[in-house]
């Protein structure tokens, strides 16, 4: 992680946390986890994703059973490289224009 700057008051509501794509979940699994140890309810979390691979998805239901997952597609699988198949490529690359 490399800052963080949430509401004090982040405890008390839902938060919706968003990534453009869930392939092994670990992005997920560490910022679930800085809303916990700010005392936010597992049950008050929702994790929404354009895409997803079944991995994370079971990844991140695993550790956190209480997190609502919501996506628009899931995807077949990873590749050797971790990379969602078919998958829509880096979405940060596309998403930003860069290589």
């Amino acid at each position: 992680m490399h800052y963080n700057h949430l509401p004090k008051s982040i405890s008390k509501g839902h938060v919706l946390l968003m990534d453009g794509t869930i392939a092994t979940g670990a992005a997920a699994l560490m910022a679930i986890r800085v809303l916990k140890d700010h005392h936010v309810p597992e049950e008050n979390i929702i994790f929404v994703a354009m895409l997803a691979a079944p991995q994370g998805i079971h990844a991140i239901a695993y550790a956190f059973p209480k997190v609502k997952i919501v996506v628009s597609e899931i995807d077949d699988g990873l590749n050797d490289l971790l990379h969602i198949v078919p998958g829509i490529g880096n979405f940060g690359d596309r998403f930003y224009g860069t290589d």
